[in-house]
Formats: C-alpha cells, structure tokens, sequence
C-alpha cells in the first residue's frame, strides 16, 4: 500500500510535525509512503528519500510571506493565518495544489492522511477523487475554526468526502460533530503517543541542583511568561534550583522575559532537535507545561517517559490518555486554569490565584526531588502504554476496515 501524508506546515518542531513524523515512522517499514509539507528554505528532512518528498517552500514566487502556521506563534517565522488576505489565501492554496497534483501523478497513492482539519485538508478534499482520504485532528484545528468563523465557512469545505477522522479524545468527538457535522462512526480516537527509540529513562546524573524545564513556543498561550514570573518569586526558597526554558524566542518574548532572565536561576535558550531535548530531559528533575490551552500536551507524556515528574495545567485530553494510574500518583500535579477568554487569554483578575497554584505546584515537585522520593515502577508502566508502537496498531486497524 502507498501512503501518501500531507501537513500544511513544517514536519517538526511543533506537536502536530512530531505527530506527522511519528506516524510516517511507525508505518515505514510496511508501506511505501510520499510527504507533502510546507517549510522554509534549507529545511531538510530525513525519514522519506528525496524523490517522494513534495516541500513547498514559503516565502516562494507565488508566495511572499513566512510559512502559515496553526498557532498564531510557532517556533519558527509564520504567517498567521487570521491575518491573510483572500489573495494570500489563494496564493498558498495554488502553491499546495501544484505539490498535490504532482505528488498525486508520480507517486501515484492508494490512500491520502491528512493532518488538521483546515485549510489543505480541505483543498485535497476538493482536488482528489477515488482516493480515500483519512483526517488527523489536532485540537488547534478546532481551534483555528472557533477564532475564525468567516475563514472556517469560505474555506473549509468538502470534509464530508473524508473516509475516517482521528481525533485526540473523546471530548474532541463531540467538538468535531458540532463543527464538522461528523457523526461518531467517521471517528476513532487514539490519542497521541511519544517515540520510546527518543524518549526513555536515564541514569540521573549524580548533582546538587534541582533542575525544571519547559520545552515548546515561547509564547503568552503557552504560560511560559507565567512560569518565568512565578519560578523568580519562589527562586530564593530554592538557590540550587534552576529554569531552563527550552525554544526559540521572538524579539517580542525576549523583551517580556529579559527582567527575569535577570535571575541567573532561570536560562533560555533552544535545542536543536528531539534528540537534543530528550538528552536534556535525561538530566533533568521536573518538567513544566502552563499551557492556557492544549490539544492533548504530548510534550508532557514524553517528559514522563523520560522520568520526569511534571508540573501541568489541566488539559483534560491529557488526563484522560494518560489514566488514573499515573494520574493520582505523586509524579504529577495538575494546577487549575484560570478563567479564559478567547480560548487561551487568561482573565487578568484571576491571575494572582493561578500564580499561587503554579507556585505550589512547583514548591510541591522541588520538595518531591529533594526528598527522593522514587518514580512507581506501576507509573513508569502505564507511561509506556502510550508509546507509538501502539498507536501505529490503532492506526492500521482503522485503515483495513
């Protein structure tokens, strides 16, 4: 069978790229399979050969403007998508269609996976026929479709022609009804999975200090100014603690954050692959995700894998792929969300609360390490129920039905 992905953006960096590139390599050594993405110039991929790769690479004749992403800040220079003209929208939709016709003629698919319930999905939908076409949704799809109701309507059309929808939870169900008009049978939910080839336990080097760390978008949504306010309050209560805030900054998120990096206990700077940061989670004690929203907050199963206890905001997705087990163990703590507007704007007048739950949160987690107190073996177990070999299964159940 021929596989053919498609991703309207850059196949790493972001939740939604690992999930792309976790599922081309869980299905490599059984299928032949071909990738449409976009991406920006020097960008090299590695997982599929060179001939069967179809990058559109922005800015480009057609296109004059950065790479669109799905999150209005990515890690990387985008266009945001709420702020596109309906000429830049049909620009990028030409570009797309040429890699699809071209990709469609050479490599010649038996079936098309498509990733987030947007703009390109639906373009396949419309250019393609007699193949069938399976959809994965990432919840900034949703997202996307909730900010912009004009853009979902005029552009977001012709779902129905898809064979099957995936989504990350079980919530997400009725979200993909009430927005899409799916009905139940088109969806199966499988969640997401972290690779355990990248992501596993290491022996904790032998140090004084106590090291925290986020990894993801340096952005407002994703609580990292946040956390970087909270940790300076209570870094005097732990002077061998240490912040290392892991991505890639823009000039605007420099400013905010440079009076914290004043504190020589919290360091920024980024790492250059999945690799990198899993070596990084190997040396570290407590891994942190604020988030004011998720779609489901991978970057935490894969933290956990690694042994990590995690400080998190409540994103229910989350919860409910990762069980009971590791839920009610010590090795997690989930800090409520404040009041949101807009889906991931915090109402001011319920900050100070948040802080403190942040703040106790991260005090709880330091005393954990401190005190030694050891990983449960049963979590490290329920952990690696959610690597990619199983989801892969889940995957190809769906696809021979």
């Amino acid at each position: 069978m021929k596989i053919l992905h498609i991703q309207a953006q850059l196949p790493a960096k972001t939740g939604s790229g690992v999930y792309f590139s976790n599922v081309i390599k869980g299905l490599q050594k059984k299928y032949d399979q071909a990738c449409i993405y976009g991406c920006y110039p020097d960008f090299k991929y590695n997982l599929i050969s060179e001939d069967k790769q179809f990058s559109v690479t922005f800015p480009n004749a057609t296109c004059d403007f950065p790479l669109p992403g799905m999150s209005d800040v990515m890690p990387y220079q985008s266009t945001v998508y709420g702020e596109m003209t309906p000429e830049m929208i049909h620009n990028w939709q030409e570009v797309f269609k040429q890699a699809l016709h071209q990709a469609i003629a050479e490599f010649q698919p038996d079936i098309i996976f498509c990733h987030h319930l947007w703009f390109l999905t639906s373009l396949v939908c419309q250019e393609t026929d007699g193949i069938p076409i399976y959809a994965f949704c990432h919840g900034t799809d949703i997202r996307q479709a909730n900010q912009h109701p004009d853009l979902f309507k005029k552009y977001v059309v012709g779902l129905n022609k898809l064979t099957h929808v995936f989504a990350l939870s079980h919530p997400q169900v009725s979200q993909l009804y009430t927005l899409y008009g799916f009905s139940e049978k088109k969806i199966t939910v499988i969640g997401g999975g972290f690779d355990p080839e990248i992501f596993y336990p290491g022996k904790k080097p032998n140090k004084d200090g106590i090291d925290l760390v986020y990894a993801g978008k340096i952005s407002s949504a994703k609580g990292v100014f946040a956390l970087a306010k909270v940790f300076d309050q209570i870094s005097s209560q732990f002077p061998n603690a240490t912040l290392h805030l892991i991505g890639n900054a823009s000039a605007e998120a420099d400013k905010i954050l440079e009076p914290f990096l004043q504190n020589p206990q919290i360091k920024l700077y980024n790492v250059p692959n999945q690799k990198a940061l899993a070596d990084l989670y190997r040396k570290c004690d407590i891994f942190i995700l604020p988030s004011y929203y998720e779609g489901l907050g991978l970057v935490a199963i894969e933290a956990l894998a690694c042994d990590l206890r995690v400080v998190v905001t409540t994103i229910p997705t989350l919860q409910e792929q990762l069980g009971q087990t590791v839920n009610d163990s010590n090795v997690i703590t989930y800090v409520d969300l404040p009041r949101l507007r807009n889906q991931d704007e915090p109402i001011n007048s319920d900050l100070p609360a948040f802080y403190q739950r942040l703040g106790n949160a991260l005090e709880y987690q330091i005393k954990n390490v401190e005190q030694k107190i050891s990983f449960p073996e049963e979590v490290k177990k329920s952990v690696l129920t959610n690597s990619w070999p199983q989801l892969i299964d889940h995957i190809e159940d769906v696809i021979k039905q």
